[in-house]
């Protein structure tokens, strides 16, 4: 039982640092957002699947930024920040947000190259 507690605490330590950088950029959801536009008109005619998942991507982190912020409404700004559900779906939605702006990026260094 202990080292499940232990092991849980490991995992929330590193969502909470994954998290850090996210939380330090001022609108890192607009930034994402941006970057699927980017991606997904530089993808559409070459790669029509990349497309379809870069979409699917963009959708899934649209509906986990909504869950996260009816979850920050229910449990309240301060008991949020230390709460594991809160801290965990904010580490996904940071994920999904890092990934579009790795493919934008990637799709504009291709473009430059």
């Amino acid at each position: 039982m202990s080292s499940w507690i232990n092991q849980s605490r490991v995992v929330y330590i590193l969502c909470n640092l994954f998290v850090l950088p996210a939380t330090l950029i001022p609108f890192i959801d607009v930034i994402s957002n941006i970057s699927f536009i980017i991606a997904f008109i530089s993808l559409i005619k070459a790669n029509t699947l990349t497309s379809l998942i870069l979409c699917s991507l963009f959708i899934v982190k649209n509906n986990s930024n909504y869950r996260f912020n009816l979850l920050l409404k229910q449990k309240g700004e301060e008991i949020s920040k230390s709460d594991d559900e809160c801290v965990y779906l904010y580490a996904w939605c940071t994920l999904l947000r890092y990934f579009l702006i790795i493919l934008a990026a990637n799709q504009i260094f291709l473009f430059f190259k």
